[in-house]
């Protein structure tokens, strides 16, 4: 009997570990990160989207509620290719924050209400 207990609780924590490194790797994929030291951009947040892009008007959405529609500015990938590039931004949606010594830290994806707020 103790063996049927001990196999269902092994089974139970396999379980719950597997959850939680599937939520773990989820998550450090929504949030990646990248740095870039010396932007060309003054202190603010930015927000880079494109016209293709599927999933820019749900974090446009998320920025308009955090921050208000001028709390960031939008660089649509059309009409600042130049930025995009000098900046490292490969895919959309992404937020960038630039600090005042001129750093920024990009986020890609969808910016949830954590984040946001950082």
């Amino acid at each position: 009997m103790n063996d049927v207990w001990l196999r269902a609780a092994l089974v139970a924590g396999a379980l719950v570990i597997a959850g939680l490194i599937a939520l773990i790797s989820r998550r450090g994929a929504n949030a990646r990160v990248q740095i870039v030291q010396g932007t060309s951009l003054d202190p603010g947040i930015y927000f880079f989207s494109s016209a293709t892009c599927a999933t820019c008007e749900q974090a446009r959405a998320m920025l308009d509620s955090k921050l208000g529609p001028k709390g960031y500015a939008e660089l649509a990938w059309e009409r600042h290719p130049e930025v995009f590039t000098r900046h490292g931004v490969e895919k959309v949606p992404a937020v960038m924050i630039v600090d005042d010594a001129g750093r920024g830290r990009i986020r890609f994806g969808v910016p949830d209400r954590a984040w946001v707020l950082e």
